[in-house]
């Protein structure tokens, strides 16, 4: 028996706890190591582990599912006691060292799950692990809350904020970046000024002076956030953003032809979307094929395509006074073309041109890699086959995302 439990002791390195025994659960194929706390262990509660429980104890039994040895189910069996918490005003489970507060798995357990959700969906997780789904997500939530580093909101001077989709029916998540690291340092739910208020009510007026910089889509509502939390912040419109705005007239303008033509000059138009919005330098040889169709068919939008190709010189400017200029160039050639889609790009970019031409101001700096993120979330999202609970969502973004490591 002593060697079982040198045994047991070398396999699961449990700090706090003495092995006493084991047993084989034959109705659950499962084995149960008995272990109990130091004899001079204080009862301490399991929420708050700095306060003593007081009153009379209670002693019960509490089971932990543990990692599987020689692939059958292990868990951890053992008499801790239960007392009152003085700040929880009730009662409550004393606290053990290898497990989390409520939680009937241990510590060591929920890392590894956590760690094959970083790299695997959570369907796989929980077949892995032989676990629920949805008990795959506490898990997640327990590891992100203990493992998220305590620093994601220091000193933070150039931050992206955006929005991401999660859910049918325009439900949003506003996702915070440090620009400088890369990293998710807040999530909020929706995409209102309020939203990115909460964030900045966390970072506190100190911090949120420090911000320097905040690049972000045309949202009317982060802008007002940034400017009543932010004042010191310079704002600027991502270039992903704009030149999204952009494609988006100019395919609002494709199909309106394809509307109004019939015939020969319609057909022409077919498999050309494509070849219209992507970016000149990166050309196929099919797009100029399409390209030559569309200007022997339809000068006008051929006209507008041009006009596209043309804004591109745009990025290239170094200069702000010159990048200026050519905006104000642009938007009258933009208006004067009498299409409705241009023309309301055109206004837009001159409502914000001083946010546009931050491009400049900042050395080209930009979203991309806040949006290659929301890709990232995208695909957190896809691998787990869509979530019930928004906190689930936040703790997985947090955990693949904002630089957690679990070695």
């Amino acid at each position: 028996m002593r060697s079982l439990r040198t045994f047991f002791r070398f396999i699961l390195q449990l700090q706090g706890a003495i092995v006493q025994g084991a047993k084989i659960n034959r109705e659950e194929d499962a084995v149960e190591i008995l272990v109990r706390r130091h004899g001079n262990a204080k009862a301490r509660c399991c929420i708050h582990p700095n306060v003593l429980l007081t009153g009379s104890y209670k002693r019960v039994k509490v089971r932990w599912r543990h990692l599987d040895i020689m692939k059958k189910k292990t868990y951890l069996v053992a008499e801790i006691r239960e007392g009152r918490c003085p700040l929880c005003n009730g009662r409550r489970h004393e606290y053990v060292p290898w497990a989390a507060a409520r939680a009937r798995h241990t510590k060591i357990f929920d890392r590894h799950v956590a760690s094959l959700v970083q790299v695997a969906d959570r369907s796989a997780a929980a077949r892995m692990f032989g676990v629920a789904w949805r008990t795959v997500g506490r898990i997640v939530r327990r590891v992100v809350d203990r493992f998220l580093p305590p620093d994601l909101l220091e000193d933070l001077e150039f931050i992206g904020v955006d929005e991401t989709s999660y859910k049918r029916g325009h439900r949003y998540l506003t996702v915070v970046t440090n620009l400088v690291t890369g990293r998710v340092v807040w999530i909020g739910k929706g995409k209102t000024a309020a939203t990115l208020g909460e964030f900045f009510e966390t970072l506190g007026p100190e911090r949120a002076g420090k911000i320097l910089l905040v690049t972000m889509d045309m949202s009317g509502a982060f802008k007002k956030a940034v400017k009543a939390w932010a004042p010191n912040a310079d704002i600027v419109y991502d270039r992903f953003h704009v030149v999204k705005l952009l494609l988006e007239a100019i395919d609002e303008i494709r199909r309106e032809e394809c509307r109004k033509l019939e015939g020969d000059a319609k057909e022409a138009l077919k498999n050309t979307r494509y070849s219209i919005l992507r970016n000149p330098k990166h050309r196929k040889p099919k797009d100029k094929e399409a390209i030559d169709r569309v200007k022997s068919t339809n000068g006008r939008l051929h006209r507008a395509y041009q006009l596209r190709v043309d804004f591109e010189d745009f990025w290239e400017i170094h200069d702000e006074e010159e990048a200026r200029g050519f905006l104000m160039r642009w938007t009258r050639s933009a208006l004067l073309s009498r299409r409705d889609p241009l023309r309301k790009f055109a206004n837009t970019i001159r409502e914000h041109i001083s946010g546009i031409l931050g491009f400049m101001r900042w050395d080209g700096i930009t979203n991309a890699n806040l949006e290659g993120m929301n890709n990232k979330i995208k695909l957190c999202i896809h691998k787990a086959f869509g979530f019930h609970s928004t906190d689930a969502l936040i703790g997985m973004i947090h955990l693949c995302c904002s630089g957690i490591t679990l070695d």
